[in-house]
This record gives C-alpha cells, structure tokens and sequence, in this order.
C-alpha cells in the first residue's frame, strides 16, 4: 500500500468487476491508487456457458490471478459478509479468519443470482446455473452424469432465455431424456413474436414441451407442485428470476426490489456516492442511453464506464455519464442451434434473423470477444469501446446537465 494512495475496493470479479480492475490499473496507474479485487472462487467464471459446463461441456480455467498479471492489482480471495459505508469497511471471510478491507471508493459488482427463495422448496430441491453453491452448475453435472444410464426426466422452470437454454443444452447432450419448461407466462416470449416463434420451433423440434401459465407453489424432490396439479421430474432447474446479492441493502445503501443498487447516471450509488456498482448489481436511475438490462454486455460497459470515472475522480476530473448502444443478442437452442439478431440500438430486435450453424458460430465469437476483452484492456488500457456514448446527454436536450466533479481530499 502506498501511504497517499486512494484505496479502491471492488467486490466480485465477473465481467464488471474484472474490467473496471485492469481498465482502471491502466488508466489510474500505481501512482494514484492501490487497487484490491475481492473474489469467492480463484478462477473467473465465463457465466454465459454455464449451462455448457453444467452438461459436461469441458471449460479451460482462467485463473483470476493470471487475469491481473502485470497491472499491480492485488486479489484477494474470499466471501464478503459485510458492508459498512460509515466505517468505509468490508468484511471479508477468508480460509484464515475474518479480516477488514477499508476502502475510499467502493465498487459493487457481485452481480446477479437465480431467486431461490421466491418458492417453498427451491432451494433445498432444485438446481440452478449459478457458479455458487451446493446445488449449482457443478452439481448439476455431477446429477446429469448419475441420471445419463437411463432414460430420466428434466424440468426447467423459466421460459425466458437462461430457462430455454438450459432446457436445450440438457436435451442436446441427454436425448435420452424427457424434457420440459414450465413458466407463468410463454415460453421464448422475451424479445417479441419473431424472435419467440424461432424459439418454441427449436423447442419443437426437440421435442421439449412446455407448459405455460403454471404457478410454481412449491418444489419437492421429485416433482413441481402447481397451482393446479403437479409435474412428476427426476431432475428440476430452476431459472425463474435473478436477484442481486443482499449485502447493499443489509448496508442501508437505496436498492430496488432485486437487490440492484440505485445509481445515478456515472454508476455512484444515490444514497452513498463513495460506492459504485456496475453490472447486474445496479439499476440506473435514468435510463443510459437505451434500455438496461442484465448481461454481460452490460457488465462490460458499466465495469469500464466506472473505471473512467474513478480514473477522472482521483485525478480531480469531470466524471462523464454511462451510455450506450446495444448491438445484437444470441440466445442457444442446444449444441447445434441458436437464435440470433441485431438489437441496434436501442434494443429492439432487426427483422434479419440468424439459425442454427450461423447463429450458434456468432454466439460463440461475440462469448470469445466479449471474455477476450478482458485480456486485450490488461494489455492496452482503454482498448474496449462501444458504440452511443452521445446517445444520454441526447436523450436528456433540454433538462439540466450536471457535470460533477469529485473532490479529492
């Protein structure tokens, strides 16, 4: 630690945690700041192929550490319980014991998990693609791997898209088993009549039913309860909602109904503006630019947009508002089919759509892209750049405009 150094804190190193690190290493430098990154697990999770690992899809490791190789960040390994914005602490839970981080900027990016608490039953009974915990990703492998010897059956609940691909990727890999979706509303109805017809085709010829307009009342071990009747299953995935981690709103910071915390337009939490969150962790205030929603694409924006601006903060500069443009999304049927289309700008989907072989090889480059990314910043700081920077300060003609400046003390 350097005795006149600003101490940045960042919690979790998914996509927004790891680039707001190696982009801010770059752009801050060792002069201005001492930058620790607080993570569970060693290796970096690449969570858009979890359902891939999950059905025994083997995933080279990327070691956390030899993702900072040469930027001067340190990384600690661990489980944070607690947050104190008063004291400016973090406490973490290590194989050593407890210990306390302080911090002068904090960066939230824990990102999301699947709501195992929404339903009596979840979390005892059912699997989640969640890269934590004793019934996730992994142990869903290791059940997939017991029940392959003979024929089983598979429900997913959840038609929106991590529900479809996990229900896909299951029966690509088991076409022994009996697959189903079970949702309260309609199968792939997530981005428009198009896009869900591609889909529920997909499902189709799979054979993957679907049973739609279902209340999940409770979960056992072998079988959903519904609102009216039961599914029997040998295996149940739940991915019916995402939540954000509890430890923002247990810290008294302003969080919506998920979790997220509420951030103004340069990603700084509205009740505590020492704490950014980035990533699935936050919920802006004012919409940047186009719509926002959880995914990596936005992880990656929102983790180097706050890198910007804690660069600009410790230097005594104007910090500038997060913005963008979306550019497509790709959703995966199975290991041989996928759905995808461009969602320019504001993301609405194009009437071009893409299947099958073409579709699944764009998914796969822009997963490689966006998770090679990462590596291409550690190397040249300030590399990764998106599109609509203009497209906030545009949207917002007319209405005020505040260019803040933080205070270096």
């Amino acid at each position: 630690m350097t005795a006149n150094n600003k101490q940045i804190l960042i919690l979790g190193a998914g996509y927004a945690g790891m680039m707001t690190a190696v982009r801010l290493a770059g752009k801050a430098g060792r002069a201005h700041a001492d930058i620790t990154i607080v993570n569970a697990i060693e290796d970096f999770v690449e969570r858009p192929r979890l359902h891939e690992q999950a059905t025994g899809t083997r995933i080279d490791s990327r070691p956390i550490t030899r993702m900072l190789k040469g930027t001067g960040v340190r990384f600690v390994q661990g489980r944070v319980t607690a947050i104190d914005p008063g004291l400016k602490q973090v406490r973490v839970e290590q194989q050593e014991g407890e210990r306390l981080y302080a911090y002068d900027y904090l960066v939230l990016a824990l990102g999301s998990r699947v709501d195992r608490w929404a339903v009596p039953g979840v979390d005892e009974h059912a699997y989640t693609l969640d890269p934590y915990g004793s019934q996730t990703a992994e142990a869903l492998e290791t059940r997939l791997a017991e029940l392959a010897t003979r024929p089983f059956g598979a429900v997913v609940v959840g038609g929106g898209a991590t529900g479809v691909e996990a229900a896909a990727e299951i029966k690509g890999r088991y076409p022994n088993a009996e697959v189903s979706i079970v949702t309260h509303g309609r199968v792939g109805a997530f981005k428009g009549r198009k896009i869900e017809a591609h889909v529920r085709q997909a499902l189709a010829e799979q054979s993957i039913t679907s049973v739609e307009h279902a209340r999940v009342v409770r979960v056992e071990q072998d079988r959903l309860v519904l609102e009216n009747g039961g599914q029997p299953a040998d295996l149940i995935v739940w991915a019916g909602g995402f939540v954000a981690s509890p430890l923002a709103r247990q810290a008294g910071l302003k969080t919506n109904s998920r979790g997220q915390v509420r951030v103004d337009p340069y990603l700084r939490s509205v009740s505590h503006p020492d704490i950014y969150a980035i990533g699935d962790a936050a919920d802006p205030i004012e919409e940047p630019g186009a719509p926002w929603r959880m995914s990596l694409f936005t992880a990656l924006v929102s983790g180097a947009q706050a890198a910007d601006n804690l660069a600009a903060a410790l230097k005594g500069r104007p910090l500038r508002p997060l913005s963008y443009a979306w550019y497509g999304q790709a959703i995966a049927l199975g290991p041989a089919d996928a759905v995808g289309f461009s969602t320019y700008p504001a993301d609405r989907p194009w009437p071009i759509i893409f299947r099958r072989t073409l579709a699944v090889r764009l998914r796969a480059f822009f997963i490689w892209y966006l998770g090679a990314a990462l590596e291409i910043e550690r190397r040249i700081p300030g590399s990764f750049f998106w599109n609509g920077k203009s497209r906030f300060e545009k949207s917002r003609a007319g209405k005020p405009s505040a260019q803040p400046r933080e205070q270096t003390n």
